[in-house]
């Protein structure tokens, strides 16, 4: 474990990381938080589960359809002219919802100021952009990714406890004023990190979208569909799960498990400097996971249930660290918040389905059907990874031939990824 914690403390070790590391954790706390804030306020206050999961879904929905425009948008002008403005509307949309619903105000209002607070710009991505502008070998890129996906595992093992207790036990919309303040906290001590902020890129692009996506970017943002839903089904069918048994209590504590394995496994897989090639590595994580959450929907009680999540936990963070691992490997270092947001919008989109799938079927069929399709969602990426494993291993290994940048200074590195010896991609 001294070896482990050794890795870490290397990457921290550079100027202004630690700081523009927990500063980025902070800012992120709406991710976890703030979708179920919003749930139990709104259930709270006017007694529908129905009225709640449809204010989540337009919420869902609108995060994952303003993550690439607002990530493009930081990548164009820089994150603190981006996220100044942004934050600004997230609290304005996060305020109006509170309001709202504590004065029962109708439901399409609810709908257009938790639309408004969901659009909060990438918000995952930017540490990790800073991460990419800062070291210099893809070995230590790595070790930041996992650390990344690690200490997301932290806000999902703590978050979602967090605001259940804030929103039942003290005040409803507790909740969502906490994201609130901890986004605007955060992201006022990581923008005033200019050291670290990566360059605006204020150049044009042939490309429409404004990004010419790798066919590896494209491949892994579908494989986050299949990880959101598995996602999506696993949370409500857990809850579902241990309330059949008697023993609701419990679910917290199991989906703490789990994220306290993806947790372990995020570190122990960071903190090795692997030699198999990044593209079967994602095939392998990916295989893991299917086979992981495929035992859980066979679990006979919540003890078992427990014990497999931990288990099936280790492979989520690696998996997730492979798919970030690939984008940086394949964009353009001006690009890197761009090409992450569309993981995010996988993501978001598979969990926004997933969830609404599993409800219905286990409000039909009993939680093992919504726990059968989480396994599925984790089936879905294992068959799309597969599916696009050539493409994998032609753009990341075409990647690295651009770079060979492990020993290249920042501004080397930049020239390699920005010229490639290979035509560009399509």
């Amino acid at each position: 474990m001294a070896d482990v914690l050794d890795t870490y403390r290397g990457i921290l070790s550079h100027p202004g990381a630690k700081a523009f590391a927990a500063a980025g954790l902070l800012a992120r706390l709406p991710i976890s938080m703030f979708n179920i804030s919003i749930i139990l306020m709104v259930q709270l206050q006017y007694d529908s589960y129905a009225m709640a999961g449809r204010v989540a879904a337009i919420g869902t929905l609108v995060w994952a359809a303003q993550t690439v425009p607002t990530a493009r948008l930081v990548d164009r002008i820089g994150q603190r002219a981006a996220m100044i403005p942004l934050t600004g509307v997230f609290v304005l949309g996060a305020v109006g919802a509170v309001v709202t619903a504590m004065n029962h105000g109708p439901e399409w209002l609810l709908w257009l100021t938790v639309a408004i607070a969901s659009i909060q710009g990438p918000l995952g991505s930017l540490t990790r952009a800073r991460w990419s502008h800062l070291l210099d070998s893809d070995r230590d890129i790595h070790t930041a990714f996992a650390l990344e996906g690690a200490l997301d595992e932290v806000l999902f093992v703590t978050g979602p406890a967090l605001a259940t207790i804030l929103a039942t036990l003290v005040w409803p919309p507790l909740g969502v004023v906490v994201c609130l303040v901890a986004l605007v906290i955060g992201m006022s001590i990581l923008l005033a990190q200019t050291g670290t902020e990566p360059a605006p890129h204020s150049g044009t692009d042939t490309d429409p979208l404004g990004l010419r996506l790798p066919l590896a970017v494209i491949a892994v943002s579908l494989v986050t569909v299949g990880i959101g839903a598995m996602f999506g089904a696993f949370d409500i069918s857990v809850v579902a799960f241990a309330d059949e048994a008697g023993h609701q209590t419990w679910s917290g504590i199991i989906l703490a498990i789990v994220s306290g394995g993806s947790l372990l496994g995020g570190l122990l897989y960071g903190a090795r400097h692997w030699s198999t090639p990044l593209w079967k590595r994602t095939v392998l994580g990916a295989l893991a996971m299917t086979v992981g959450f495929g035992l859980l929907a066979l679990s006979p009680n919540v003890v078992v249930l427990a014990a497999l999540g931990f288990v099936a936990g280790l492979t989520i963070a690696p998996t997730m660290t492979n798919a970030d691992t690939v984008v940086q490997r394949v964009v353009k270092r001006h690009q890197i918040t761009e090409g992450m947001a569309w993981l995010r919008i996988g993501m978001g989109v598979g969990v926004a389905f997933g969830a609404w799938f599993a409800g219905g079927l286990v409000e039909e069929s009993g939680a093992r059907a919504g726990l059968g399709v989480s396994a599925a969602g984790a089936g879905l990426a294992l068959v799309l990874v597969l599916a696009s494993a050539g493409i994998l291993r032609r753009d990341t290994e075409r990647g690295d031939a651009a770079g060979e940048h492990d020993a290249l200074p920042p501004s080397e590195r930049e020239v390699a990824i920005e010229q490639p010896s290979t035509p560009p991609h399509v």
